[in-house]
Order: C-alpha cells, then structure tokens, then sequence
C-alpha cells in the first residue's frame, strides 16, 4: 500500500459537542488536535478547511499504525496574514517514532520556503528553495523524507513544483524509523502563527501505485444516500432506514449488529464533477463505538460487483469515535478505482 490516509475536514467540526458535552476536536482522526481549532470555509465551494490557531493549543498530529521507512505528506495550506517579525510559520512536518527528528518546512520571512531539522527541541536549517510562497493564498505544500545513513532523500514540492531536492543525506540522525505527521506545529509545541489546512493526505513509496507525490489533490466526504443491497445490520429506531440512521451523526439514530459477520452496505453520493478525475483511493470513515466490556471491533466493507472485500479489524473505544479504514484499490479485478466503478460500488461495514 502507498496510499495511507486523508482528510478533507468536511464531515466534522472540531468544536461541535457530543452527548457528554466534550468537543469533538478530531476524535478518532488525529492523535491531537489543537483544542482551538474551528471550521472554517475551504478552498472549495461548500467544503471546509481546519484553522488552527497561534498559541499553546499547537496543531495537527496523526500517528500511522506501524513506522515506515519512508513518507510522503501533502496538505493545501494557507497562512493567515501576520507581522513579518522573524516568527516563521510552520507548514508541515514527519518526525520518526523515537521522537528524537523531525523534518519540517516553514515559510521563511522573503516568502521561499526552508527546510529544517529538527532535533533536540532546536531547528537546523538545511536547505531554502528558490521557488516563493505568495502570502494570502492556498499553497498546496508536499514533503517526502526517506530514512538512511547515506542515502536518505529530502523533497519538498509547492503547487506541484520540485523546490528542494536533497539526496545522499543522513536523515536517520540516530532516530528511528517515521511514525508521525503534523501540521502546524512540532508535536507538544506551540504553533508559530494561525494556518488553515484543507485536503491532507499521507503516503509512503511502496507498492505499484500512489507511491510518489500525488500532487495537488482533493479529499471529498460523500455520505450515504440509500441502503445497498446488503442488510443484516438493524436501524434504529424501529422503521428508520439504515443509511439515513448513519447520517445524521446523532446516536439517537444508529444500526448495530447483534452477531459477528453481519454485512450492511450503502450507496453513497457520485463523485463531484470533475474534467479529469482520477481516484488515489477511497477511505471508508465512520462514527462508532462499542456497546458492551470487553474487545469491541468492526471492519471497512466494500462491494464492487460480484466481489468484495473487508479491511483489517478496527478496535472500538466506549465513546463514539471517528474511525477510517482506506481501500487504495477497486476490488472487482485488484485495479485502480475509476469514477464509473466507484459510482457502482456500495460502502459499509462488517461485524467482527
């Protein structure tokens, strides 16, 4: 797999409450997110972005599932106006899971990007690009570090440009393998300066497919529009519609599956209008939660005509928790999805 994760930030507002009146923030998402972040208007028509806030509150942190050897972030970023005073903004960063190097791009006060290491709580500055980022617009900002000794690799891309390419590094630098991406702010650190982030995503240079930069992309939230042709989970209350009890993001209605290997499957909203889509993957993103003690789990679903497939298992907490599960290829022939397939296609979830 190179496809890993994404975000568009549409299908949750970070400072909407849940029953217990505790905000939502990212919960399930991200591993942190800054308690001051809000929703705000994205850089398309009806989407939203995030905006995180200058302060203590920090950024946007999220924890992959096993370390990688090598890993690419891409996020369209927009800094909010702020006094050029040699406070530069952080944009983006990956740190390695011994928290002990991170490597991070900043705008630098003429407006070029910088590339730093950070390391020991201090930033080293390694490269400045060329290329500028205007102020007061969206930039869509792409990073990829390789971890080695010698022959590490540090890229860094702005609106689909190379502007720093650094072979041959020791980007190890006694740290460990790559865990975590931010943006923002270092993990447990002050973010410099507000930014607002739309349309994230997380890849790794594996496999046959998304395994290089995706360039400027675009992350979608398409809810569930009717039932599918698979219906063993039960909605409640009694006589609502399955797709409708899963949304609304309210508990008050839901469907739940009595039983292990129970399928419930939905038609979703068709992909938006595009000139020339081209689909990296689609990430299944659900809000739920175990009922009873003990291992609570569920798993992704996807059918795709006479074939289907299940993700991993997804463990469960007791509070009701958004979790995702990413399906980088159409099952129906292990290809590439395409606008017309995955139109055709339903999305759900297996009891496990």
């Amino acid at each position: 797999m190179a496809l890993l994760f994404i975000d568009g930030f549409d299908h949750y507002d970070p400072q909407a409450v849940d029953s217990f009146g505790d905000p939502w923030l990212a919960r399930g998402k991200a591993a942190y997110l800054s308690p001051q972040a809000t929703r705000i208007n994205g850089r398309r028509p009806s989407s939203y972005a995030l905006r995180l806030p200058e302060g203590s509150g920090g950024g946007y942190v999220k924890n992959l599932d096993a370390t990688k050897t090598s890993l690419i972030v891409g996020a369209a970023i927009r800094v909010v106006p702020y006094q050029n005073t040699y406070t530069e903004p952080l944009l983006l960063g990956v740190r390695d899971a011994n928290s002990q190097v991170a490597h991070l791009v900043k705008i630098g006060e003429d407006g070029r990007l910088k590339l730093y290491r950070w390391q020991y709580g201090y930033d080293q500055l390694i490269s400045v690009s060329v290329a500028s980022a205007p102020a007061r617009g969206w930039h869509y900002i792409e990073l990829q570090v390789t971890q080695g000794t010698s022959n590490g690799i540090l890229s860094v891309r702005i609106n689909g440009i190379l502007a720093i390419q650094m072979t041959a590094q020791n980007t190890i630098q006694g740290g460990g393998q790559l865990l975590t991406a931010f943006v923002g702010a270092v993990p447990g650190q002050s973010c410099p300066l507000t930014i607002d982030v739309d349309d994230f995503y997380i890849a790794d240079t594996s496999g046959t497919i998304n395994n290089t930069f995706l360039g400027d992309v675009r992350v979608d939230a398409l809810q569930a529009q009717a039932d599918g042709s698979l219906n063993q989970w039960t909605a409640s209350p009694v006589a609502t519609a399955a797709w409708e009890a899963v949304s609304d993001e309210d508990e008050a209605t839901a469907i739940n599956a009595p039983n292990v290997g129970l399928r419930q499957s939905f038609d979703v909203e068709p992909l938006p209008v595009m000139a020339t889509p081209a689909i990296y993957g689609v990430q299944l993103t659900m809000l739920a939660r175990k009922t009873d003690a003990g291992l609570g789990k569920v798993k992704g679903l996807v059918v795709s005509g006479a074939q289907s497939a299940v993700s991993t298992d997804i463990i469960l907490q007791e509070q009701l928790a958004w979790q995702s599960t990413l399906f980088e290829r159409n099952p129906n022939g292990n290809v590439q999805w395409t606008e017309a397939a995955f139109n055709a296609a339903e999305f759900g979830v297996e009891s496990a």
